[in-house]
């Protein structure tokens, strides 16, 4: 992956002698150049810009009216920024880093130096990029189920409470769909758990098929799933879940799996707020208590919340 710099100065000459300090020790591949602030502001417009170097002193828009631009926007909060100046007292120093600069030298500035600190700003730069590529991965690995890939019960209770909130809050439908795979436990005393395993994550992926965009999966424990239907009404949810019904019980490999006999699945649904209006946590248990009618009046069917 290619980086760039931008050099920022009203001098050709010094500007000249930075590109050729960092080319020399080939520490970028994109070298970009500006005399002022506002020319500047035109190239970071239109460039990815890794790192900066900014001469404090310029006209129109100097390094210190610069940097205040830069920290009102989100997408340049990585850029990496070091100020240069004539000015030697302490006091511009500590302005230009607590204005965000992360470096600070003083000119004229030997190349050997400037080549060294910029290498060791963009060691630092690709180690934050792995650690934060390991914190998101760390984040999405703690809200996801290991077998199936499907969300786990800490992101719904998250996710739904939000989504209950957002639909009282703007007069939506939210529905969920809670589904349990019929007589799962002979499944398992019969062909053993690995076959389960393998059902389950079958199952899993025909839920995913289902999905919009704005609606998740979860793995809710065992052989039970929920989905979070956004913005959907009865009549919606029932859709979704009749045709889901139906593809558990006529997907071969299941068949297959299940030594030529059908998987079929008991399926309840909830309304928000045609079934409850008392919270997300009575969405669940409404749903639930459907699932339970639909497993009492013979499995492979589809029951809804509403007493």
């Amino acid at each position: 992956m290619s980086n760039s710099v931008l050099i920022i100065d009203d001098s050709p000459l010094l500007r000249q002698k930075v590109v050729e300090s960092l080319r020399g020790a080939c520490l970028f591949d994109n070298y970009f150049e500006a005399n002022d602030g506002f020319s500047a502001i035109k190239v970071l417009s239109r460039e990815e810009i890794d790192m900066l170097i900014c001469d404090v002193m310029m006209p129109k828009m100097d390094g210190f009216k610069l940097m205040e631009m830069l920290n009102k926007e989100k997408r340049f909060e990585d850029i990496m920024v070091i100020m240069l100046s004539a000015n030697r007292g302490i006091f511009d120093k500590i302005k230009g880093l607590e204005s965000g600069a992360i470096d600070y030298m003083t000119k004229p500035f030997h190349p050997h130096e400037l080549a060294l600190r910029v290498s060791i700003l963009l060691r630092m730069k690709g180690l934050q990029k792995e650690l934060k590529a390991k914190i998101v991965e760390l984040e999405r690995v703690t809200v996801l189920d290991a077998l199936t890939g499907l969300y786990n019960q800490r992101y719904l209770y998250d996710t739904l409470r939000r989504e209950y909130n957002r639909s009282e809050r703007f007069n939506l439908k939210l529905s969920l769909i809670i589904l349990d795979i019929d007589n799962f436990k002979d499944v398992n005393d019969t062909f053993g758990h690995q076959r389960g395993d393998v059902i389950i994550k079958e199952v899993a992926r025909l839920l995913q098929t289902m999905l919009r965009g704005y609606d998740f999966a979860v793995r809710y424990g065992g052989d039970e799933f929920i989905i979070v239907l956004s913005q959907s009404t009865v009549i919606g949810a029932h859709i979704v879940a009749e045709r889901l019904r139906k593809m558990i019980e006529e997907n071969p490999l299941l068949i297959k799996l299940n030594g030529e006999k059908n998987v079929t699945a008991s399926i309840g649904v909830s309304t928000f707020p045609d079934d409850t209006k008392e919270g997300y946590e009575a969405l669940i248990n409404r749903a639930d208590q459907a699932l339970y009618k639909a497993k009492r009046e013979g499995r492979n069917r589809v029951a809804y919340g509403r007493l």
